[in-house]
């Protein structure tokens, strides 16, 4: 078993106190202690709800979970990619600071604590369901789950995401009478968008393969700035239209939302629902064009770093709430723990928002964005919002972009070489966070992953290995 860091120690030794019982729920002196379930949506954009304001986009679900619950409209995801992003959700950490980016740096340390070890420590059993390896074992993203299962291939449209659910359900039933920690990962609205009938082309009617030039070689060509790997753009071949990938994106996340219904129907048949608190959170956005970007994730812009988040507390707290204060998904773990009612750990780069939920002013979270394995190819973000600095790196050369997310939330003009003074002082907090000399992580030791040949041709076809 992990010895779990310094600052917990007191924690735990007061735990060695009580009596195993304790740890899970006493019915004749306590309500039972609230489960946790997280709903995770790989490559959900912040603007692709209707209760986010997508006001043509159907997400019937998820919008009657807000309504149950507390909805964050300026959510800030600390990677706009998945295994450095959910590193940063399991730790708390920013990923710098945990060295989880991949390429020479792809695996979760162990001496990094989890909220599932965390959760696992303090009597809950924990599961996940997930379904591309970067949110595995063999990422180390696997730290602290009693069980957990990786759904591999799409054997056909929507069906990881129906394994999901059923998988998911099954679990609820199972351990209804305990304390539970289920991590559900939805992977269907990450590329290639392929959603089921109904949901296929419930956003495009026309004939996506109809006159014009099909957009492919436009895909491979230098015109698309995200990098391209073998396999990437194979589901558009023959495709003229580039709406009808962004169209299809849509229908998928409306898919993914009725699957989610489905999880959420079981908790309250179960009468688990009032006691669990439930945490909608997505990993990252995506590009749909903007910046010459097609249908990737790649750089911290703010469509690939502002993400959906939705906290429904236990008895239904602050249900209905809307809160505008930005925040980030550094934040999930001290808020889960400090509802839960358990020590938040020490030097973390989130903090709880449970002040913030109960109308409080407190600091502000820590708006840090990251990506990049090489020393001369990085990007770093920083948002004191509505301030949103972006520093690209490459070679020798840093380029520095100033938007103004309230009034340009496209990040169409850059404001720098008007606002010398803000640059400067933004510059300057944002190497306050990093070492300007070891720009890409402060955790000492690569860490590479050696992969299978089906895993390295599966990561390559979605985009993210050589």
């Amino acid at each position: 078993m992990k010895i779990i860091r310094w600052p917990l120690r007191a924690f735990w030794l007061s735990l060695a106190f009580l009596a195993p019982a304790a740890l899970a729920q006493a019915p004749e002196m306590a309500e039972p202690r609230p489960c946790v379930l997280f709903l995770a949506v790989d490559t959900l954009r912040g603007d692709h709800l209707h209760c986010l304001g997508a006001d043509s986009l159907q997400s019937p679900e998820l919008d009657a979970l807000a309504r149950d619950g507390v909805l964050f409209r300026r959510a800030m995801s600390a990677a706009p990619w998945t295994l450095p992003s959910f590193a940063s959700v399991f730790t708390g950490l920013l990923p710098y600071r945990h060295g989880t980016i991949g390429g020479r740096w792809r695996r979760l340390a162990e001496e990094q604590v989890t909220l599932a070890e965390l959760l696992a420590e303090a009597g809950y059993s924990t599961a996940a369901c997930v379904t591309v390896p970067y949110v595995g074992r063999k990422f180390g993203l696997g730290q602290g789950f009693q069980e957990l299962s990786v759904i591999e291939e799409k054997t056909e449209r929507g069906a990881q995401a129906v394994e999901v659910t059923r998988r998911g359900c099954a679990y609820l039933a199972a351990h209804r009478d305990s304390p539970f920690f289920l991590f559900l990962h939805y992977f269907d609205v990450h590329a290639p968008y392929t959603p089921p009938a109904p949901y296929d082309r419930m956003y495009y009617d026309g004939d996506e393969r109809a006159g014009g030039e099909p957009i492919l070689p436009f895909l491979l060509s230098g015109a698309n700035q995200t990098p391209k790997q073998p396999g990437m753009y194979d589901w558009l071949a023959g495709v003229t239209d580039l709406q009808f990938g962004v169209r299809q994106y849509a229908a998928a996340v409306s898919f993914v939302d009725a699957e989610l219904g489905r999880v959420l129907a079981c908790l309250q048949e179960l009468g688990l629902y009032d006691r669990t608190l439930v945490v909608l959170l997505s990993d990252h956005g995506e590009h749909l064009g903007e910046h010459d970007i097609w249908f990737a994730h790649y750089l911290p812009y703010w469509e690939c770093v502002h993400v959906p988040l939705i906290l429904k507390l236990p008895g239904g707290e602050r249900a209905g709430s809307v809160v505008d204060v930005p925040v980030s998904n550094l934040d999930i773990l001290p808020t889960v723990l400090d509802i839960l009612q358990l020590p938040v750990p020490h030097g973390l780069d989130g903090r709880s928002l449970r002040g913030l939920l109960a109308g409080q002013e407190d600091a502000a979270s820590l708006l840090v964005a990251e990506q990049g394995t090489l020393p001369g190819r990085y990007s770093k973000t920083l948002v004191e919002w509505p301030w949103k600095l972006l520093l690209i790196q490459s070679g020798n050369r840093s380029t520095y972009f100033l938007c103004d997310l309230a009034a340009d939330p496209a990040e169409a003009r850059n404001l720098a070489g008007e606002r010398p003074e803000l640059v400067g002082r933004l510059r300057k907090r944002l190497w306050e966070l990093f070492d300007p000399a070891q720009p890409l992580v402060a955790a000492a030791g690569e860490r590479p992953v050696e992969l299978d040949e089906a895993t390295r041709r599966r990561l390559r076809a979605l985009g993210y290995v050589n």
